[in-house]
């Protein structure tokens, strides 16, 4: 009698636990499912400024050499980069 009490208190104590860690397993998957989402979007973002940087760092050389042969010159190039 004593053994079957203990094993039902035993048991209902153990199924608590498991519904509270599976409970806990279902929260992090949700956090790990979002955190992924969120990163995938954080690396496109990144992807753009990485090529505006690319785009504006090209710019920077062309309005150099622009400047460099105004100097030489004295007269604008021809072929002047677009301003933005």
């Amino acid at each position: 009698m004593i053994a079957a009490l203990f094993f039902l208190l035993y048991g209902g104590s153990y199924r608590t636990r498991l519904q509270a860690q599976e409970q806990q397993i279902s929260e992090l998957n949700n956090q790990v499912n979002k955190l992924q989402a969120e990163n995938e979007q954080m690396k496109t973002d990144l992807a753009k400024v990485q090529a505006e940087g690319t785009s504006l760092a090209a710019q920077n050389e062309e309005m150099r050499k622009a400047i460099a042969s105004f100097k030489a010159t004295g007269k604008l190039p021809e072929n002047l980069p677009p301003a933005k």
